[in-house]
């Protein structure tokens, strides 16, 4: 299912006029549908429509723009003076940052940005891992052990109910 589409009507082809409701069913605005019905229901992501005429006047919800944990790191780094005014990279941006948002052209995994920036914390990270793989080993014994005393419960009781059943006889 595409994000942010929840239901739509069938029969719908490319370049048919169609109605964006919100989910009480208000209308949002008149589109030209860049989907077929069809393609809709199979693919994942794209442009469902575009944008003719906006029908809903403003201010009937909230705004939520810039609320977002990458807008409020854009801020800070604005006010930081790590950005400038319209939020481009400069000499002081965090590499992380830079890697990630710099080029638009070059696409960058976000592993490649923790194994580029992070290096040394991947490093420090590792030595904390096999302390906890040697005392690994006592946590299975100790699960081993409360899997075994459960199984022994339970064939206690069961002994204990054939044993009630051969006496009732």
């Amino acid at each position: 299912m595409l994000p942010g589409v929840l239901r739509y009507e069938s029969n719908i082809e490319v370049g048919n006029e169609v109605v964006l409701i919100t989910t009480k069913g208000e209308a949002i605005a008149l589109a030209i549908a860049q989907m077929t019905t069809s393609t809709m229901a199979t693919c994942d992501h794209g442009i469902v429509a575009r944008t003719k005429r906006v029908i809903m006047d403003r201010d009937v919800y909230d705004k939520k723009w810039k609320l977002g944990p990458f807008a409020k790191k854009k801020e800070e780094l604005k006010t930081q003076g790590k950005l400038d005014k319209y939020g481009r990279v400069v000499d002081s941006t965090p590499e992380a940052w830079k890697m990630l948002f710099g080029d638009a052209d070059k696409a960058v995994n976000i592993n490649e940005v923790a194994n580029a920036v992070g290096g040394k914390k991947a490093q420090d990270d590792a030595q904390p891992a096999e302390a906890e793989e040697e005392a690994g080993p006592s946590d299975e014994k100790k699960r081993d052990k409360k899997k075994k005393d459960k199984k022994d419960k339970k064939e206690k009781k069961s002994k204990k109910s054939k044993k009630e059943e051969s006496d009732d006889e």
